[in-house]
């Protein structure tokens, strides 16, 4: 059983599914949905441990989205993070007015994540846990030259990211393979059902030919019989009036 449960709320499926991957191998299961709606939707009946909510999203937006989420009694206390590509500053300190746990780059730094949700999962949440969850998952986008360390956190995030899609384009191409022999396969079963059917209806036009030659054959044979038998009565006939016309002449 999974250890935790997140609501993931992208309009991008293929962004859903590599941070559900990620959360996956942190034994946490997710849910995904596409817009703020759905989610409200889904929170009135089901319950989460984390919330990711994507920047922007059509109809209401991510920070329309956390404002109600933090308004809300029932959902307010759910650790949010902010899942987008973008990296401004004033957009991390918009997030974290309006009361998220982090900001998450969709180019995942999978140690990173991996840390924070155990932080998350396991110590009791202090007032000052924004700051910490921020420290560890976000990435600030300053201008300032990054040092080695944070290069290699960067580098690494990225593979991380590259080798979940790689594994999602596997599992595709599995699938796509799987279908297309599955559509070979019945091709041919439909193939061969359309060549015994030819086959049975050519045995049933060569059936239907020789019994209309034997029917033929058969009339024929009749009709000379009857030509026959009435050529008899015409020479019968012909006797008989031969014979009248003789017994008239004495």
């Amino acid at each position: 059983m999974a250890r935790a449960h997140a609501l993931i709320i992208e309009d991008s499926s293929t962004a859903r599914i590599i941070l559900a991957r990620l959360l996956e191998r942190s034994d946490i299961s997710s849910k995904g949905v596409s817009t703020a709606e759905e989610a409200f939707s889904l929170l009135q009946h089901e319950s989460y441990d984390v919330i990711f909510l994507d920047h922007l999203l059509p109809g209401m937006n991510g920070f329309q989205a956390l404002e109600q989420l933090k308004s809300q009694p029932h959902t307010r206390d759910i650790p949010v993070f902010m899942y987008t590509s973008q990296n401004a500053e004033r957009y991390i300190d918009e997030a974290k007015t309006l009361g998220a746990a982090g900001v998450i780059r969709k180019q995942i730094d999978r140690e990173h994540l991996q840390k924070t949700l155990d932080t998350l999962l396991v110590n009791s949440p202090e007032p000052e846990y924004s700051e910490a969850f921020r420290i560890a998952v976000e990435e600030t986008g300053r201008t300032a030259q990054e040092n080695t360390e944070q290069a290699t956190r960067k580098l690494t995030g990225r593979m991380s990211t590259l080798e979940v899609a790689y594994e999602e384009l596997e599992e595709e191409l599995r699938e796509l393979r799987q279908a297309s022999e599955n559509a070979q396969r019945q091709h041919t079963d439909r193939i061969n059902r359309q060549s015994r059917s030819i086959r049975w209806l050519m045995a049933a036009v060569v059936l239907l030919v020789v019994a209309l030659v034997w029917v033929s054959s058969w009339q024929a044979n009749i009709l000379d019989n009857h030509i026959e038998h009435t050529n008899e009565q015409f020479e019968l006939m012909h006797s008989i009036v031969g014979g009248v016309i003789e017994l008239i002449s004495r």
